[in-house]
């Protein structure tokens, strides 16, 4: 019977999702901002026809992971190698703009060092599913703004996850733990280094032979086991789903798996999104003092994000260069983890946790309504052969 619980569930979540989302792609809307409402509509906050738990938690993981692992799919090696200097600028510049902006800012309005310090941390990874999601709808992957956000992002998320666990070593120990750090650095370098050095081997060998009749099987194997590895390094699962994809984009046209990952990808990735809604708590977002400081906090998350991409990315041109910022600017699951860990830390009360929530849902809707006529002006430029 509980089995069952869980199953209504579902069917409502992903009837919602098509629904509201159909709505939105009528209205010529992101069909993910859809998503988010509609997870929000059946979850605990409106109707409590859903209800967060593991079950549910787990399935929108695995939609994060399909997602990423066909975005990866439609992504070559050498294409990122192209735009590398840029993707690696949007990074860094996207990660230290919006934290030094967060540190300050929470100082200034009377946070303690500690609490400023989880702030900052919060601001620094993108959220690169909504980003996917909205490049995939427009059929622009083959982009080089695309390509330089999605390298980018992978770099983001490994910066961030040191500037993780720097802070949140401070928050336990008092202390900064160096070896901490640079054992993090070192793994998630010599995993995404490692991947990366698979890609020639991958040209050269006759790959069929390896799946034992059945190619879907082995890209199942390989997508689930670098999101796998990733998780157990402490880098984020869909980062080790993107490069999986990655490598077998280098023999796609040979396995023919492209509408098999599509097809469970359809069925997971709109519950991935409708649980971002269901998780949404309110109640916490109705505080006159949260909508007042998280402006300022939700504007520093968009500035530092628009200005680390539009900078990093300005040998791309002008246009080219804002699609790169917008699209760096969500954020999600990592944001709300860093401040679940300051509270459990104590070094964030409910007040300051509910400020980066309202960051997290603003950049969640904000970034795709602007993203979609930033590149809808970007391309009109390339059609007319005008200024990028």
């Amino acid at each position: 019977m509980h089995g069952m619980g869980h199953l209504v569930e579902v069917f409502f979540l992903l009837l919602a999702a098509q629904l509201v989302g159909w709505l939105f792609a009528r209205l010529k809307q992101p069909v993910v901002i859809g998503e988010v409402l509609a997870g929000l509509l059946v979850g605990p906050a409106l109707l409590g026809l859903v209800h967060d738990g593991e079950i549910l938690e787990f399935l929108a993981e695995l939609g994060a992971i399909f997602l990423l692992f066909m975005v990866g799919l439609e992504t070559r090696l050498r294409d990122i190698l192209a735009v590398g200097k840029e993707a690696f600028l949007v990074a860094v510049l996207g990660v230290l703009f919006p934290f030094v902006g967060g540190y300050f800012f929470g100082l200034s309005i009377g946070f303690a060092q500690l609490p400023a310090l989880f702030l900052g941390t919060a601001l620094v990874a993108t959220s690169v599913g909504i980003t996917a999601r909205v490049l995939l709808e427009l059929g622009v992957l083959s982009r080089n703004y695309s390509r330089i956000i999605l390298g980018a992002a992978v770099i983001d998320d490994v910066l961030g996850l040191i500037v993780l666990a720097v802070v949140n070593g401070v928050a336990q120990s008092g202390t900064f733990e160096l070896a901490v750090a640079l054992r993090i650095t070192l793994l998630s370098v010599l995993f995404v280094g490692g991947a990366m050095l698979l890609v020639p081997w991958l040209r050269r060998v006759s790959l069929p032979r390896f799946t034992l009749g059945n190619p879907f099987g082995f890209a199942l194997l390989v997508g689930v086991g670098l999101a796998a590895l990733a998780a157990i390094i402490g880098l984020a699962p869909i980062v080790g789903a993107f490069l999986a994809g990655m490598l077998l984009a280098e023999v796609r046209e040979e396995l023919a798996i492209e509408e098999h990952v599509r097809a469970v990808g359809q069925f997971l990735t709109p519950i991935f999104f409708a649980m971002v809604g269901v998780r949404l708590e309110l109640t916490a977002l109705l505080s006159a003092k949260v909508w007042l400081v998280g402006s300022g906090v939700l504007l520093i998350a968009l500035v530092g994000k628009l200005l680390g991409g539009f900078l990093g990315a300005w040998s791309q041109g002008f246009r080219r260069a804002v699609v790169v910022g917008v699209g760096m600017a969500p954020r999600g699951e990592v944001g709300l983890i860093v401040a679940a860990l300051g509270l459990a830390a104590g070094a964030v009360n409910e007040e300051e946790y509910a400020l980066v929530l309202f960051m997290v849902v603003g950049t969640t809707l904000l970034a795709p309504l602007f993203l979609r006529p930033a590149i809808a002006w970007a391309e009109r430029a390339q059609a007319s052969g005008g200024s990028p």
